[in-house]
């Protein structure tokens, strides 16, 4: 007779290990103290050394741990030196959260070639240097999850190089799934909407951006940082456990419309 697992077991992430990128803020932040709430132990990545140390503080007191490591991932280097932290402290990896971004608002007319190179580089080159450097020491059912974003599916106005990284990654997300499905690797992406953070400040702040942000999502709102833990709980769990090569979107509707 099947027995089914109880669902508790299969959301399941306890004494996993985790490397979760862009973790100084934001959407980074929260995946990484939710990941520590729910009994991983996570290398969080940023350049800002005092908000890592912020980020690890709020994880103080969990079944987890969070443990910072500063680098800057447009240097191919240090996204070595990143992969060498993670074997010293896990030995293996279960979850690997790309999550580090940045953008850039203008018309492809004003932007010059530095800053859609700085763009991609982070948004893209990162992700794939950091799956690259992974590859030998992601355990079975591990799970990688490239946080992407709805203009990852669609376009935007004056993000031209951020569409293009974003369109990007979800095509990475796409072929490294077939490269490591046999091994048990699943490779996911996470496409949020409009969310509140620090990279948004400029939207936000701008009231007729930030109204127009609200009327275009069907569910009205921003979203919060901590909205977008959740999803990244169930693709690192053995919940979704069939899945790999897709792109989970979670934006309040707009990609709906």
């Amino acid at each position: 007779m099947q027995t089914t697992t109880p669902a508790t077991r299969v959301f399941d992430v306890t004494g996993r290990r985790a490397i979760v990128t862009g973790a100084s803020r934001g959407i980074g932040r929260a995946i990484a103290v939710a990941l520590a709430q729910h009994g991983v132990d996570v290398l969080a990545v940023a350049r800002s050394e005092g908000d890592l140390k912020e980020t690890a503080e709020l994880a103080v007191g969990t079944s987890g741990s969070v443990t910072p490591h500063v680098a800057d991932l447009q240097d191919p280097d240090e996204v070595g030196a990143v992969m060498t932290r993670a074997g010293d402290l896990f030995g293996r990896l279960d979850i690997l959260v790309n999550n580090a971004a940045t953008t850039h608002v203008s018309s492809i007319e004003e932007a010059d070639l530095a800053t859609y190179q700085q763009v991609t580089d982070l948004n893209l080159q990162s992700c794939w240097l950091l799956c690259r450097a992974a590859s030998g020491v992601l355990s079975e059912e591990s799970s990688v999850i490239n946080v992407a974003s709805m203009l990852g599916l669609v376009g935007n106005r004056d993000e031209s190089a951020y569409v293009a990284a974003k369109h990007g990654l979800v095509g990475l997300t796409r072929a490294l799934s077939l490269e490591w499905a046999r091994r048990g690797v699943r490779v996911n992406a996470l496409a949020p909407g409009y969310v509140e953070t620090a990279m948004t400040v400029p939207g936000l702040v701008d009231d007729s951006y930030a109204r127009w942000v609200r009327r275009n999502t069907p569910m009205g709102r921003w979203a919060q940082p901590e909205e977008m833990a959740g999803p990244v709980i169930y693709l690192a769990s053995r919940a979704s456990g069939f899945m790999t090569g897709q792109v989970l979107v979670v934006d309040g509707g707009w990609t709906a419309q």
